[in-house]
């Protein structure tokens, strides 16, 4: 067994399918970080206490690699929808 996860989806045979699937988990990662980002900040800061800029950007940087590494990895299926989505309607002005 390899622990060891590809830190890329796996390339498609046509340039189209890795468009697809690029922009798929762009998506997922942009949704995750969205409800992530705004749950941690929610759950992690003390109302009334003043967060530094740093500590803003240390925040956001970790939050982006987090949801960046989930959606590569499977995510939660939204990228995988998105792709498949994409690829019919590639499929579709291709035919006509």
């Amino acid at each position: 067994m390899n622990a060891i996860t590809p830190t890329r989806p796996p390339m498609a045979e046509k340039p189209e399918e890795t468009k697809a699937l690029r922009a798929g988990s762009e998506f997922e990662a942009v949704l995750l970080n969205t409800v992530f980002g705004g749950l941690q900040a929610a759950f992690t800061h003390l109302p009334g206490t003043h967060q530094s800029n740093s500590t803003k950007a240390y925040d956001g940087m970790a939050m982006q690699a987090l949801t960046s590494g989930l959606s590569r990895s499977g995510g939660i299926g939204m990228g995988a929808f998105v792709t498949r989505w994409l690829e019919a309607r590639q499929l579709e002005s291709a035919g006509t």
